[in-house]
This record gives C-alpha cells, structure tokens and sequence, in this order.
C-alpha cells in the first residue's frame, strides 16, 4: 500500500506502542519527574515513516491501586529519552484509587491529543507514584 503524501485522514489505525517487548505498556513504577528522562517512563507510541495522528490516550486500570496517582505525557523527538531537551512535557492526568472486584468494571480514563506527530516522534508516559496494580496505556491512533 502506498504511502498517504497529503493525509488528511490516516492510512491505518495505530494502537500500539511499536515497541518490540509489549503492544501496550503496563505502568507500576513511579517515574516521578517533570523531564520525561526517567527510565521508568514507558513508550506509548511511535509516529511511522510518514507521521502520525494521536486521537487519545486510554487509560485502564488492571486491578486494586491503593494510591492515587497521576500519569504524564511527554512528548520525545524521536531520540533518546533520558536527555530532557529531546522531551516536551505535554499534559497531565489524574489516576483515583481503584478497586479490583467479579462484579464491576475498573475504570477507563481518555486523555484527548487529537493531532498529529511527525516521523519518528515518540510519547511516553510516566506515574507520579508507584501503583499497587498498575494502568495499561493504549494509543488510539493513525498512522499517515
């Protein structure tokens, strides 16, 4: 399939992170930085050769988190991450405690992005406090 020269539109969907060890990453481990230069933030997507549209961030909670915590969004320039000028803090999300139990659902959380990311770009994504659980974290988006 041909690549997409005036996307308007993607091409094909995208909820991966294009990372060769998980499709989407599991969070635990605090990060706790305003950098992005952690080794304990987690790569949620990476744009393709043509580029990419982020339409949000999905959030969920695998099970019993005892603490609240808050996830944030950086936004890397396609090189390494643990060099802070190759990041841009993006925005941030509040994560309640959460309850794992057989008769209900834990919650889903949408961070919105909706834009688009030139080749190569990547994000990540960090906790501010160390999970009980955890929270998986699934792009929803595009590739041009």
């Amino acid at each position: 399939m041909a690549a997409n020269t005036a996307p308007i539109f993607s091409l094909s969907g995208d909820v991966s992170s294009n990372s060769t060890t998980a499709m989407a990453p599991t969070l635990t481990t605090a990060a706790a930085d305003y950098t992005g230069i952690s080794v304990n933030n987690k790569l949620v997507f990476t744009a393709g050769a043509n580029g990419g549209f982020v339409q949000r961030l999905r959030f969920k909670a695998i099970g019993t988190n005892s603490a609240a915590s808050v996830a944030r969004i950086y936004l890397n320039n396609g090189s390494t991450n643990t060099t802070a000028t190759n990041n841009s803090f993006y925005g941030e999300l509040a994560l309640p405690t959460t309850t794992a139990i057989a008769t209900t659902s834990t919650i889903d959380l949408d961070y919105t992005m909706n834009f688009a990311l030139p080749a190569g770009f990547t994000i990540y994504v960090g906790l501010g406090t160390t999970a009980t659980a955890g929270w998986v974290v699934t792009a929803i988006a595009g590739e041009y």
